[in-house]
């Protein structure tokens, strides 16, 4: 009897362990019904260093579309405008325009839970004034990793964003809500 308790124990934790397995992995509405998605969303935007002093919070307005690979992996492409107003622009005798632009960003979603996912993206960004203000190149490269949920209609994300050009950049975090089209 002592040896056949643990036994029961164990057998009964398996299979407790798998039972919830399914339940976090199984059928998703999501996944099981829905293939492609377009989500359009309105973004926060706070200037992290070394822009903070010359940036405060901005706003953005972005579309994603998205195609899953697999039920965990979904690869994604963007675009938005966004802006960054320039901090104390009348008071400087020398403003700095606001901080204005336009990516192109292809990435992932991997998702860690049905709903919850890290992505990544990588891309271009057309940038109005230039981040390298030597070259005066418009064009700059971006980094965006981030963490999100995601249910059938709604996504919300939190993002750092660095946009990069010869050494130069402007960071920011975002905070993204989004309404998802699926089809």
């Amino acid at each position: 009897m002592k040896f056949n308790l643990p036994l029961i124990a164990v057998i009964v934790v398996l299979f407790c362990a798998t039972s919830a397995k399914a339940q976090l992995l199984g059928n998703n509405e999501r996944y099981s019904q829905y293939v492609s998605h377009i989500n359009v969303g309105l973004e926060g935007l706070y200037a992290q260093n070394p822009g903070h002093e010359i940036y405060k919070g901005g706003v953005g307005f972005s579309i994603k579309y998205q195609y899953d690979v697999t039920q965990n992996l979904g690869v994604t492409g963007g675009t938005g405008y966004y802006v960054l107003p320039t901090v104390n622009k009348n008071s400087n005798p020398f403003p700095r325009p606001d901080f204005k632009m336009i990516p192109l960003r292809l990435g992932a979603k991997a998702y860690f839970l049905p709903e919850a996912y890290f992505g990544g993206e990588l891309g271009v960004a057309y940038v109005d004034p230039y981040v390298n203000q030597a070259s005066q190149s418009h064009f700059a490269k971006l980094l965006a990793p981030s963490i999100g949920y995601e249910t059938n209609h709604l996504d919300v994300s939190f993002r750092y964003e660095n946009v990069n050009h010869n050494g130069d950049y402007v960071s920011f975090m975002t905070l993204r809500a989004a309404y998802i089209f699926n089809f």
